[in-house]
């Protein structure tokens, strides 16, 4: 046991360290819904009331989309003790992260009750390039897999300690207002749980009640601005964008299977995934083939419970486009972690003989160790510099710029060419969020700040242009992480 719980520690301690190492500065930037996510949450923290001037809302209206509240009002905190700054709206994801490997462990260990196949799925876990990629970001999904895993935890565990039931109910409750995708996701998850563990369900009997009421109480805000809430829902739905959407669903669910997906190229998005890294390592292919044969043919309901996620996972992802989706796919952790750690403890007990099993396992760690080693030198010294425009990388860099001279110039018109500056101007200065709301709110200009082009705020008097590349005369070049010249300052 004490063996066991150092490797634990170990696991735990590499974990933190691959998802805090360097957070600030990789990946390179905070994007437009970090940015967001972040100044709301300040806005919150100051005023009580989101960017729009709404006290408290139950969905936070950004980019005319409309997020659920959870991940917001968790930065709260998070701003509140680290300032508005790049770690502070990251660290809730990265920390989230840390614990769901935490509670794959138990997870798995509750399933399997076997220590080592535990700590391996753990292990697969912390090392993940998937899991990393959305553990390093502000993303809202991750939470939504943290708060299910716990609620999945606990209630395995309330079989023993009915009071742990609550909780259970709380988690995926909150787990809803997490991510769009939770609104699928969390109900299928339900739905396996009953399936297969229903007979334990009907024991609790009258305790049911409140859970259910709990978990009505915390459905709430989803029916809170119900129509608005699916805005995001409808702009990439197969079925207001295909005429086709049956043979959409099939096609995008199958493609989260796919061998390039999964080993070899993952996401084509450039905030998903490190440009010719998989989702999961090469070395894990003979380990998910073992692991999945062992499952299908083991008759445990623990297995099937495994197998039926490992099903489910696409689902919602496949609903929408694009295909194949790493983060709305996100739903598969930790499952394929613990497939390929099952694989492992089952090719491990092949009777061949010891020399041929440890030559197996040389090769076997020669390729995790080059497979390992490419992704982080790739993820630390070439991603940032390929993939920086998708994280907005040199808006930072152009806002303190504009902050140290803007007291020379009446006006500073900023180029909207990469999107909306607006929430960047607002986040970077940390500008006060109750000035802000006293001006008008007007995301096309505040205090001496005009977004062009732009209608409703007329340029005068000295003016700072702040524009993309390819104008003959420049004050400054503000550059990216790469050192690509991302805005150009005019007078």
């Amino acid at each position: 046991m004490l063996k066991n719980n150092f490797l634990l520690i170990c696991i735990i301690l590499i974990a933190t360290i691959l998802r805090f190492y360097q957070l600030s500065q990789i990946p390179p930037g905070l994007y437009s819904d970090e940015v967001s996510n972040g100044y709301n949450a300040y806005s919150i923290l100051k005023t009580a009331r989101d960017e729009y001037g709404n006290l408290l809302p139950l969905s936070f209206r950004s980019f005319g989309d409309y997020k659920p509240p959870f991940y917001i009002y968790v930065l709260v905190p998070s701003i509140a003790v680290f300032g508005l700054n790049d770690f502070a709206v990251r660290f809730p994801s990265a920390f989230a992260g840390v614990l769901t490997v935490l509670l794959t462990y138990i997870f798995t260990r509750q399933l399997f009750k076997n220590n080592n196949i535990a700590l391996w799925a753990s292990f697969f876990l912390a090392i993940s390039p998937w899991h990393l990629q959305f553990s390093r970001g502000g993303f809202e999904a991750n939470f939504m897999i943290f708060l299910t895993l716990l609620g999945v935890v606990l209630f395995l565990n309330s079989f023993k300690k009915s009071f742990l039931l609550i909780p259970s109910v709380i988690s995926f409750g909150l787990a809803l207002n997490t991510y769009q995708g939770a609104k699928l996701w969390v109900p299928l998850i339900l739905l396996c749980i009953i399936v297969f563990y229903l007979k334990y369900i009907l024991r609790f009997g009258k305790k049911l009640y409140v859970p259910l009421l709990i978990l009505m109480l915390l459905a709430i805000p989803l029916f809170h601005n119900f129509n608005n809430n699916l805005i995001r829902g409808k702009s990439v739905s197969i079925f207001e964008n295909s005429d086709k959407p049956i043979e959409e669903f099939i096609t995008g669910y199958l493609s989260h299977y796919s061998p390039r997906f999964l080993f070899m190229q993952g996401d084509s998005i450039g905030r998903h995934s490190v440009p010719g890294i998989g989702e999961l390592y090469v070395f894990e292919i003979p380990l998910v083939a073992a692991g999945l044969f062992a499952l299908i043919k083991s008759k445990q309901v623990s297995s099937k419970f495994l197998l039926t996620w490992l099903l489910i996972a696409p689902i919602p992802a496949s609903f929408a486009t694009p295909v194949p989706h790493a983060l709305r796919s996100l739903t598969f952790i930790p499952v394929w972690a613990i497939i390929s750690s099952y694989g492992l403890k089952t090719l491990s007990t092949v009777p061949i003989k010891k020399f041929i099993k440890l030559i197996a396992a040389f090769i076997l760690l020669l390729i995790a160790s080059y497979n390992i080693a490419t992704y982080f030198h790739l993820y630390y010294k070439h991603y940032p510099k390929e993939k920086g425009p998708d994280w907005g990388d040199g808006y930072k860099q152009m806002v303190q710029y504009v902050e140290t001279i803007k007291r020379n110039y009446d006006t500073i018109a900023i180029t909207k060419w990469y999107g909306d500056p607006y929430i960047f101007t607002l986040f970077y200065l940390k500008y006060d969020p109750k000035k802000y709301l006293n001006e008008g709110g007007n995301k096309n200009g505040f205090d001496k700040f005009v977004f062009f082009p732009t209608t409703g705020k007329e340029i005068r008097g000295k003016t700072l242009y702040i524009t993309n590349p390819d104008h003959s005369t420049v004050l400054q070049q503000i550059r990216n992480y790469k050192g690509d010249v991302v805005f150009d300052a005019l007078e």
